[in-house]
């Protein structure tokens, strides 16, 4: 078969500043293979956006910060949506699909305080703000002493936020600030055994329409082979456990040493019924291990618990 050359494409994206860093990276990458290819990048207002002081499980809505922009997708309005891929549902709307990521930044999530150096440090009632379940229910199994507050915003507003709040700390993925240049912000990187990662945390997902073979094949040459089995394994673990965004569920897939290991993560809102588990196993076999892994958590409970 042969394939009609693209010339230009167009990626839609979010627009914040994080979200057009990805989109920027993603157009630098292709360029730098398809040296003839011009890129537009066009930024589209999701839901999610618009409701920033909403906390996510009370708006309640899957896509959240994909919806507006697969419609643009299916619509061929854009050419390629670049997401961070922790944002994208497990499932997706029909025509549509995950395609993969470039390489992997570090899946892993940060603390940080201007008033304290490590969680140990933290004194009883502190107060702590993330906007998610999961890093939630975390920081409550490790410490159940302390308070939570909700945050939404971008980056810029959420570390704004810790100044003038006068919060103990915050809690945001490492990926975010490294990609923005503010590792400095940091105060402690989270061990990720004990703190799993959200789904597809650090990674950049691309989705594609499909029958769009010609872009496919353009985006193909900047996907990284690991870090999309990893995500993929991944993602299949959180559809099984029918997982979201208002729920405390995580899961990391690596390869180390040649083998690759997946790890699970379960718990009840108030962290205080967790399961955590992990299998290893050949890389050819991430799949069925990300399948039986999700079968183990079905049987302790997983989907109970979430629920709770």
């Amino acid at each position: 078969m042969r394939w009609k050359k693209v010339n230009k494409l167009i990626i839609g994206t979010r627009g914040s500043a994080l979200a057009l860093k990805q989109a920027y990276q993603v157009r630098n990458l292709l360029q730098s293979v398809h040296s003839h290819l011009r890129v537009e990048i066009k930024t589209i207002q999701s839901l999610g956006d618009d409701q920033q002081e909403t906390p996510l499980p009370e708006i309640g809505a899957k896509g959240l910060f994909t919806a507006e922009i697969e419609s643009e997708l299916l619509s061929q309005k854009i050419d390629l949506a670049v997401h961070s891929l922790k944002d994208l549902p497990s499932t997706l709307p029909n025509g549509l699909k995950y395609v993969g990521s470039p390489k992997r930044e570090d899946a892993r999530d940060v603390f940080i305080s201007h008033k304290w150096r490590s969680l140990s440090d933290v004194p009883a009632k502190s107060i702590i703000a993330t906007g998610s379940a999961r890093r939630k229910a975390q920081f409550l199994e490790a410490r159940s002493d302390l308070e939570f507050r909700n945050l939404r915003g971008n980056i810029e507003t959420r570390l704004n936020k810790l100044k003038t709040e006068g919060w103990d700390g915050i809690i945001m993925a490492a990926a975010a600030l490294h990609r923005l240049n503010m590792s400095d912000q940091i105060t402690r990187y989270m061990d990720p055994l004990q703190f799993v990662p959200a789904v597809g945390q650090g990674a950049i997902g691309l989705e594609l329409k499909l029958g769009r073979e010609e872009v496919e094949k353009l985006v193909a040459s900047i996907i990284d082979p690991e870090t999309t089995q990893c995500c993929q394994a991944e993602r299949l673990f959180l559809a099984r456990l029918e997982g979201g965004c208002s729920t405390a569920i995580g899961c990391w897939g690596r390869i180390e040493n040649r083998r690759f290991i997946i790890t699970g993560y379960a718990a009840s809102s108030s962290g205080s019924k967790v399961i955590r588990k992990y299998l290893k196993g050949m890389p050819a076999d991430s799949t069925q291990l990300a399948q039986q892994l999700s079968e183990e958590f079905e049987h302790a409970g997983a989907k109970s618990l979430l629920a709770e």
